[in-house]
């Protein structure tokens, strides 16, 4: 527990500075982050919970990694190590930094299925998202495609890192040029066909 909490305190100094309009409208992040982890302090969990779900909805990296910790530890809601490993990815995608320890802690205690359930769901998501002009969902899709699922899925990576390049997303193409090694050209032509077809319907 007292490691649990640790990652807590340490999470509030990387807490992102951003303002009202992009993320909780009147909320203030910081003092919303802050508040939820006096709550864990004073054990009131259920309430703390309910602020760090708030905030990884907004795509708060810290909170997300946090609503992961307590799902994990089953505290605030019943242990829920599905809906941790969720919000754990999330957080890695979203470049927390500690967020992939906990990810492959998860993976530790779960099922090949279950971790193969995770993400087809956030595939899904990530999908739906970037068909609607979400331009970072292209890279979350190829990273999950390739790191999350049991047995990746090189081909459909190439074809959502192919799109994230064309917005212009660097980190797209450096994850692009890894996937391509791993394919034949017979592959990538028909992974080019598809990005296309998929591009021309996003714009």
């Amino acid at each position: 527990m007292q490691k649990f909490l640790l990652s807590l305190f340490l999470a509030v100094a990387m807490v992102p500075e951003a303002n009202s309009e992009n993320h909780l409208n009147e909320l203030n992040i910081d003092e919303s982050f802050r508040a939820a982890v006096k709550l864990v302090e004073s054990k009131q969990y259920i309430d703390a919970i309910s602020i760090f779900n708030i905030l990884a909805e907004q795509e708060i990296p810290e909170a997300q990694f946090n609503l992961s910790l307590l799902l994990f530890n089953g505290l605030g809601a019943p242990k829920n190590y599905k809906a941790s490993l969720s919000w754990a990815w999330k957080a890695h995608l979203n470049e927390h930094e500690t967020a992939l320890g906990q990810v492959n802690a998860i993976l530790d205690l779960i099922t090949p299925e279950l971790q193969d359930t995770v993400a087809e769901q956030l595939i899904e998501e990530f999908t739906e998202l970037a068909r609607a002009g979400d331009q970072m969902a292209t890279v979350k899709l190829g990273i999950t495609y390739t790191d999350l699922l049991v047995e990746p899925n090189n081909l459909d990576a190439y074809t959502w890192l192919s799109i994230g390049q064309a917005y212009g997303i660097e980190k797209a193409s450096s994850l692009l040029t890894e996937v391509t090694d791993l394919l034949t050209i017979e592959e990538i032509l028909v992974q080019q066909d598809a990005a296309a077809r998929i591009f021309s319907e996003l714009r």
